[in-house]
């Protein structure tokens, strides 16, 4: 599955952010549903490169299955006229391992290995990393 771009000009990362979202709406005909913020690499919302953004993502239950809370990042990029990105679930073991933990917090449990490794990954990777310094004034 390729990238998708967009081809308004976004102003900000936010945007940027909204847009991508949006049109998980529509490839999913309205099933799914952003419960949670993003959070993205970003340094500053009018940002240009590529960007990390990880979310919850509810998921109603289809027939016989229950509702559901995955994980879902999407590889973004940005340049004044043009927004490309692509989603990847937790399932398919995305490589970015940095899902903070109050998004992780949110998932529904999960019998996918693939979900669950990724799910560790980044909790140990948040729980593991260094606490921002402060610059002295």
């Amino acid at each position: 599955m390729g990238s998708t771009p967009v081809q308004e000009k976004t102003a900000s990362i936010t945007q940027a952010v909204q847009s991508i979202f949006k049109s998980l709406e529509v490839l999913e005909n309205d099933i799914r549903q952003i419960v949670l913020h993003h959070e993205h690499t970003a340094p500053h919302d009018y940002h240009e490169g590529e960007f990390v953004i990880y979310a919850a993502l509810y998921v109603n239950g289809e027939e016989d299955q229950q509702p559901r809370v995955e994980g879902l990042i999407a590889h973004a990029s940005r340049t004044p006229k043009q927004l490309t990105y692509k989603f990847i679930s937790e399932e398919n073991n995305p490589w970015p391992r940095e899902c903070p933990i109050s998004v992780l917090d949110f998932l529904t449990p999960t019998r996918h290995p693939w979900a669950i490794a990724w799910r560790e990954e980044c909790r140990n990777f948040q729980l593991n990393r260094e606490p921002f310094k402060r610059m002295a004034s």
